[in-house]
């Protein structure tokens, strides 16, 4: 799956958790997934006019925090 693809994936989960009244905190993925987020979203560049607004860090997407594990596809709780 493509970065952007991965990332779609992520928030349609979590928006889908949330509609049903949870409250998502954690994605667990493998390190190939988070290493193709994570190279698409630097070559991106820095979002210089809202830097505030990033939905990506270090150990956090959408706000949730990241855990590396061998799973198949990203698990969003």
């Amino acid at each position: 799956m493509r970065a952007e693809e991965l990332v779609a994936y992520i928030y349609s989960r979590k928006v889908a958790l949330q509609n049903k009244g949870s409250k998502p905190s954690k994605v667990v993925m493998n390190m190939e997934c988070w290493r193709h987020i994570r190279a698409w979203h630097l070559a991106m560049g820095v979002m210089e006019q809202a830097p505030h607004m990033d939905y990506i860090t270090e150990d956090k997407i959408f706000e949730m925090d990241i855990y590396i594990d061998d799973v198949e596809s990203p698990q969003i709780s």
